[in-house]
């Protein structure tokens, strides 16, 4: 008789390094705690098994063609292996060949949809504007397809995961771990101590940059001694960064380790997230940085994101600001308005680090995550159910006198 046992589960990425935090460190990490196989497909150096996850090597694509048209096959063949297998694909790239992949193996497949694909195509510079439109509506059309070979969909957002018409579906959501919210509030620093006023963290389109340095400038015009961090941007932003802000002011990094972020969200007082116009990919987006910004007690001020602002709910939304028609003038009075009022702003960290600890955290996702495979690997239907305690089907599906792991 078959059991969960007999799988080995196979997370593959063409575009993610194979040590990204969500596939990795959440994802992966959190398999590995109750199957015994589990194993990473992506681009890393060295070969070898972290935390009870083994990691198949491949190299870094040198551009997109090669990731979009060879990367592909390339992930499907280091996933093969001896017995039952399942993966979880991470890139649409990837679910384009699930189809084939299906008919020839017969392996479970799981599709991990991360953003809203088709329409990030209307964004994508390097794509003639005159064909990205019908670049976007095949896309969309090759997900719905290709996503019926698929087992099982999981989606970052429950928008993104009911975009698939699939009667397994879910939503994951990229939520702070355990661990990080633990060494966040270790490290998070007394309002009063914290170095500087506003920390801005990830990756920025050339458009949020621009509206980032004309909120800064602003704000320096009404404070001049607030001091603002940047963090996580690209190599040729930090430079434009570094040339357009005065040093004394500023201090931009570019990629950073993940284990330094608490440390050093924990010396700002309020975490910024903007978005000057509201795109169709953004209406589904819930950035983790968010939640990073609360688990290290920072206030929060930020753009109006539709479903971001459905999981906070009336109880989150109270304790961050929230901007719905974006505007440097706006974003500038608000950040003043918090810095000036610390009580306010103590109040604010309280209620939000808690909020983080209690409800917005990984360990809930996992619990979904584990549930949810379980069922695909045995054939059973899915029903969601929030309150549903993860290992229950689990444990009943295990040799009997064996415990998970």
């Amino acid at each position: 008789m078959e059991t969960l046992s007999d799988f080995e589960i196979v997370l593959v990425s063409s575009g993610h390094q194979a040590t990204d935090h969500r596939v990795f460190h959440k994802e992966a990490v959190s398999l590995a705690k109750y199957f015994n196989q589990v194993r990473v497909v992506a681009a890393h150096t060295g070969e070898g098994e972290i935390e009870r996850v083994r990691i198949t090597t491949l190299s870094r694509c040198r551009n997109r063609l090669e990731r979009f048209a060879w990367r592909p096959f390339q992930c499907f063949w280091a996933a093969r292996g001896p017995g039952k297998r399942m993966l979880i694909l991470h890139d649409a790239e990837l679910l384009f060949w699930a189809p084939l992949v299906k008919l020839c193996t017969g392996w479970r497949i799981i599709y991990d949809v991360h953003e809203d694909f088709p329409q990030l195509m209307l964004r994508r510079s390097w794509i003639p504007s005159s064909l990205r439109q019908g670049i976007s509506n095949s896309i969309a059309l090759l997900e719905r397809c290709c996503s019926l070979a698929c087992d099982g969909i999981i989606g970052v957002t429950e928008v993104l995961a009911d975009a698939f018409h699939h009667r397994r579906r879910t939503a994951i959501y990229n939520l702070p771990s355990r661990s990080f919210i633990t060494e966040a509030a270790t490290k998070s620093r007394p309002l009063a101590d914290r170095e500087y006023a506003l920390v801005h963290l990830g990756t920025l389109s050339e458009e949020r940059m621009e509206f980032l340095c004309e909120i800064l400038a602003m704000l320096w015009q009404r404070q001049p001694d607030a001091r603002v961090l940047i963090v996580g941007v690209r190599p040729d932003q930090e430079l434009t960064l570094k040339q357009r802000l005065p040093a004394e002011q500023a201090t931009v990094i570019g990629k950073i380790d993940y284990q330094h972020v608490a440390e050093l969200l924990g010396s700002a007082c309020i975490g910024l997230d903007i978005h000057p116009i509201l795109y169709p990919h953004l209406r589904c987006a819930v950035p983790v940085k968010v939640f990073e910004y609360m688990a290290a007690g920072c206030n929060v001020v930020t753009s109006y994101l539709p479903e971001l602002h459905r999981l906070l709910g009336s109880e989150g939304a109270e304790h961050v600001v929230t901007i719905t028609t974006p505007s440097v003038e706006r974003f500038c009075d608000e950040i003043i308005r918090l810095l000036k009022d610390p009580e306010s702003m103590a109040l604010h960290r309280a209620a939000l680090m808690q909020l983080v600890s209690e409800r917005w955290n990984w360990e809930h996702e996992e619990s979904i995550l584990v549930d949810f495979v379980s069922h695909i690997l045995a054939g059973k239907q899915w029903v969601p159910d929030t309150q549903r305690v993860a290992h229950q089907f689990f444990q009943q599906q295990l040799p009997e006198g064996k415990s998970s792991k």
